[in-house]
């Protein structure tokens, strides 16, 4: 299939956006929770095969059993079909903003879109949900829906955070009172020392 709409991706996924970001967020969360996560002589490396873990035992408890989400378990990933329409994976991005992959045969088949994948029609439209650390690796500077060719980003939207529920309301400042408050000094007890 030529590449994805990106207004198209968007609207089929606009109702999904709010877990998507959660599980990201969620995953995130749970690596930089993990007991000395800072140990590892190759931290980049343990970091994103943690947080993809992760991020995979959640998307799946979040999406099985959606009616509209087809979660299809293969060897060594896991992918999403929304609406039968849009194919999802869940990766961190490169410095391109694209998936950070090994090109292996069932990469090339999910990156060019002049492939077809084995046992899905070949009109899905396929995207990935790429998270960006930042650079201390401490937050997510990016977490957005990337459409891509082979090793270039088409294009991008964000999935944002969702909005707070409740509306905050500000409390309004306090002034100056206008008589200061009156202090009655305690008289000492009997038996009790004094300074003098």
């Amino acid at each position: 299939m030529p590449i994805p709409a990106e207004s198209d991706v968007q609207a089929m996924l606009a109702d999904f956006h709010v877990r998507l970001r959660q599980v990201v967020d969620d995953a995130w969360q749970e690596w930089l929770e993990l007991p000395g996560r800072g140990r590892f002589v190759f931290l980049a490396r343990v970091r994103a095969c943690m947080v993809f873990e992760f991020i995979a035992r959640r998307a799946i408890a979040e999406f099985e059993g959606d009616e509209h989400i087809r979660v299809l378990t293969k060897r060594q990933t896991v992918q999403f079909l929304f609406r039968d329409c849009v194919l999802v994976r869940f990766k961190k991005s490169n410095d391109k903003g694209i998936g950070s992959n090994i090109e292996t045969q069932a990469v090339l088949d999910f990156i060019d879109p002049q492939r077809t994948i084995p046992g899905l029609v070949p009109d899905i439209m396929r995207v990935e949900v790429c998270y960006r650390p930042d650079d201390l690796g401490i937050d997510l500077s990016e977490v957005a829906v990337v459409a891509r060719s082979r090793h270039k980003r088409v294009w991008a939207y964000p999935i944002n955070k969702a909005e707070p529920i409740a509306d905050v309301v500000p409390l309004p400042l306090r002034g100056p009172d206008d008589t200061p408050p009156i202090v009655e000094p305690r008289q000492p007890k009997p038996d009790e020392k004094t300074q003098d």
